[in-house]
């Protein structure tokens, strides 16, 4: 890991700053672009993170968005650690001790008031999309890959729905080996008795989810899947923060992708236009700490079959800002050291 105050380090909020622990609010986001597709994206993921009173930012596709937003905030009288990566980003009001990056993720070690905390910002492999062979699109695999030659369009002979095939495709993307090499690192951290909460958008629906109470929800078709990269962090004791709360997905679906963004046209924002293609595809995980609270952020409109809808379940919102500038919802938890 990188030492604080070497390069990458980024900005350094003073212990008078942040939030008196034990409460450690963690808002994760996939910011689309960098918040560039909405005008005025830098001001508008500010204003999110000091209405939702985040102490912890976890960023995807942030690349420059993460130091950009610290600026912000520190020109409005708000100063946080920036940890920026070509694509993750972390964004703290708690000192930063070490930093350490890899493809997919983004890694700090926090100090809150002498406790430690490492946080994990990650984005996975968006293609190799396996939730959409159910729904009769092709997955977006590279040639020469299964169902490579339909990229991300409709599929010809309709919603593929053979369980075998479904992983195999999703096996082929890389997402589960990542989260083992994950687990790997955050079980040297838990080792020393330091607890881990790892976020983003991990481009794959969970196994919680996938379930027969929903098979014939969401075309689904009938699919009942234990997908794999959340099946590794479950057996690991990771904690899904929605789903530990929530814990009916038909009820409380906590559909994060694709969400409504009334300032970008429908066609941006969707994959599949003929089929309900929603899931939850963003997380919060954590081991080693106290959940309290945990809800979505975002528009309450979705994307079905091309058209745009309100979401129409029981799920709980965090927030809902008049102005949103991403294609994701976000996931809003609170968190307590435990004794």
């Amino acid at each position: 890991m990188t030492p604080a105050g070497q390069p990458g380090a980024g900005m350094r909020a003073s212990t008078a700053d942040a939030p008196v622990p034990p409460e450690i609010r963690v808002l994760a986001l996939n910011v689309w672009h960098s918040g560039s597709k909405v005008a005025g994206g830098t001001a508008l993921l500010a204003d999110l993170i000091l209405s939702t009173q985040a102490s912890i930012v976890l960023l995807s596709e942030a690349t420059q968005a993460t130091t950009a937003v610290a600026a912000e905030l520190a020109r409005r009288g708000h100063l946080f650690h920036a940890v920026p990566s070509p694509d993750t980003g972390i964004l703290s009001a708690f000192p930063v001790e070490e930093t350490a990056e890899t493809r997919w993720t983004i890694k700090a070690r926090l100090n809150i008031d002498g406790r430690r905390l490492t946080v994990y910002s990650m984005h996975l492999e968006f293609r190799w999309y396996a939730s959409n062979l159910p729904r009769g699109y092709g997955p977006g695999v590279p040639a020469p890959g299964e169902f490579a030659e339909h990229g991300f369009d409709k599929l010809p002979d309709g919603p593929v729905t053979d369980h075998a095939a479904i992983q195999r495709v999703n096996a082929a993307s890389g997402r589960p080996e990542v989260i083992s090499s994950f687990l790997a690192d955050a079980k040297d951290e838990i080792a020393e008795g330091i607890p881990v909460i790892m976020a983003g958008d991990l481009n794959e629906p969970s196994l919680l989810d996938w379930t027969s109470a929903t098979a014939h929800m969401f075309d689904h078709n009938g699919v009942v899947a234990a997908w794999e990269t959340t099946r590794r962090l479950h057996q690991a004791g990771f904690i899904d923060a929605y789903r530990s709360m929530y814990p009916d997905p038909a009820t409380h679906p906590g559909l994060t992708w694709p969400s409504d963004n009334p300032e970008v046209d429908v066609s941006e924002l969707a994959w599949a236009p003929e089929a309900d293609e929603r899931d939850r595809v963003d997380y919060v995980f954590a081991n080693g700490l106290r959940l309290s609270a945990v809800g979505i952020v975002g528009p309450r409109g979705t994307i079905v079959r091309g058209t745009r809808q309100e979401v129409a379940t029981k799920d709980n919102f965090a927030a809902t800002p008049s102005r949103w500038g991403s294609d994701h919802k976000g996931i809003l938890a609170t968190y307590h050291f435990t004794d």
